[in-house]
């Protein structure tokens, strides 16, 4: 149990690190009153129309660091996205097909962002399209593959 928690506790400090990192990247777009009409959909939900940098949401800081520098956002996705198996692992370790099916669906909640970002035209919208369909489709294969290898045993 002690190598869970040494990665769990490092997979939180490397999510704590590139969310402020993101965040502070993100906090560009007060500056770049261009991408407040196309980056800042969380304040287009809050505010309505976006006038001036008090309307902009802390949460469109994010959206415009994905978008514009995606490394730390990438970070983020992937720390978040290694926490949330090796809790699933922890949580399903004594079922027979437990951590299969949550791989399954995980695989599968993973897939869908594909659909909205497949033609993305920037770098961000790029890279989360490939994160996404990447780590989708191996948690899918690894479901498969401890599905096959249980199935010998």
């Amino acid at each position: 149990m002690t190598k869970y928690i040494i990665q769990i506790f490092l997979s939180i400090i490397f999510l704590a690190i590139s969310t402020i990192a993101s965040w502070y990247e993100g906090s560009e777009i007060l500056e770049d009153y261009f991408e407040w009409e196309n980056t800042a959909h969380f304040s287009h939900i809050f505010n309505g129309e976006v006038t001036n940098k008090n309307d902009i949401s802390q949460l469109d800081y994010f959206v415009y660091s994905a978008k514009i520098k995606p490394t730390f956002p990438f970070i983020m996705i992937i720390s978040l996205l290694y926490l949330i198996i090796l809790i699933g692992k922890i949580v399903w370790r004594n079922y027979k097909h437990g951590f299969n099916i949550f791989l399954t669906i995980l695989g599968c909640l993973l897939l869908l962002p594909c659909l909205f970002l497949f033609n993305s035209p920037t770098t961000g919208g790029k890279v989360f399209t490939l994160t996404f369909g990447i780590t989708g489709l191996m948690c899918l294969l690894f479901s498969l593959g401890f599905y096959f290898r249980k199935l010998k045993d």
